[in-house]
């Protein structure tokens, strides 16, 4: 009973992609950390998952040669329902922060970065 009542309170974290083995490592370090995760390894299905998991934020890889990544980042801000979950956007290109700061709050983790680095954010924004 004790665990089914702790898992209503774990934040869901949804991951958005491509990258398979690091979508697992992050369900990983995610799940070690007390969240429940959801993955998503396409922007289409990231934003099927969206509506099906409705998460706590939104763990989002964009990369910049790719407009689908910035569509479902600008689709998470606008729609009323989603605009308020934070999205922390990811990308190995740090011409990626440029694309998402006209849309609101999220936080930029450019990778590689430290796991230390990514718990102070999610405390930021959970």
């Amino acid at each position: 009973m004790t665990d089914d009542l702790s898992r209503c309170d774990m934040k869901k974290i949804l991951i958005i992609d491509e990258d398979i083995d690091w979508l697992s490592a992050l369900k990983s370090f995610f799940e070690r950390s007390g969240y429940e995760p959801a993955l998503a390894a396409s922007y289409p299905e990231g934003f099927e998952m969206l509506m099906l998991v409705q998460p706590d934020l939104v763990f989002l890889d964009i990369k910049p040669h790719d407009p689908s990544g910035l569509l479902l980042y600008r689709k998470i801000k606008q729609q009323d329902e989603y605009a308020r979950i934070p999205v922390i956007v990811t990308s190995h290109h740090t011409e990626a922060l440029k694309l998402y700061l006209p849309y609101g709050d999220s936080a930029f983790l450019k990778k590689p970065f430290q796991l230390s680095r990514l718990l102070k954010t999610l405390r930021v924004y959970l």
